[in-house]
């Protein structure tokens, strides 16, 4: 069964009751999924890795390789760790964020051996020490979410980091979710994000804006 959709509009206050709910309600599913279920996931990231990656050298700038961000889950979030290392070792950019007081992100390079810790300013994992990186030069943008509406609309944390970082950027954005946390619709207000595509362990499927 999927999680509850949201349907039609609603006033403030309800729209953040029913964000509450739904996250409740996708928190506790992914609680319940097995080990050996997250690790099937895993794999199936890990195997459609190329698209993203086709996906992101399609824009970069001739005579680079392609930049792709991602980030460092936490232990129940989707877990796109062996696509990035894939990506890492066909020679590709790989950026993750570290969270900045004020809601905001900063982005290191990531290699496998990058040392990680809980953050100080969000409650995830982030890296410790690596390479201060320019996100002017990311291609494709892989983000976190709970998760996302037919048209793109992104539910996340409710921490506001990614709908800082996304407001006003035109790079090719993916949430990272499973088949069953596309929705018909979520809550949404007007600074949540729209993302352009949701990746799936079965693979990448394109959104469609409303």
């Amino acid at each position: 069964m999927q999680p509850t959709a949201q349907q039609g509009p609603e006033q403030p206050a309800s729209v953040s009751a029913a964000k509450a709910a739904l996250r409740s309600e996708l928190r506790a599913r992914r609680r319940a999924a097995s080990p050996e279920e997250r690790e099937a996931a895993r794999r199936g990231w890990a195997g459609s890795a190329g698209q993203l990656a086709a996906w992101a050298a399609s824009g970069a700038a001739a005579g680079r390789p392609a930049c792709l961000a991602a980030y460092l889950p936490a232990a129940t979030e989707p877990d796109p760790t062996a696509a990035m290392a894939a990506w890492h070792a066909s020679g590709l950019s790989v950026l993750v964020p570290l969270s900045l007081p004020g809601r905001r992100l900063a982005w290191v390079r990531w290699t496998p051996e990058l040392e990680v810790a809980r953050g100080a300013h969000a409650p995830v994992p982030e890296p410790v020490g690596g390479e201060a990186a320019d996100p002017a030069g990311i291609d494709l943008l892989v983000v976190p979410a709970l998760a996302v509406a037919e048209d793109g609309t992104r539910l996340g944390q409710g921490g506001g980091f990614y709908d800082s970082f996304l407001s006003g950027r035109t790079v090719p954005t993916v949430a990272c979710v499973g088949s069953e946390e596309i929705l018909a619709s979520v809550p949404a207000e007007p600074w949540d994000a729209r993302l352009d595509a949701a990746w799936t362990p079965e693979g990448l499927r394109r959104l469609t804006p409303s």
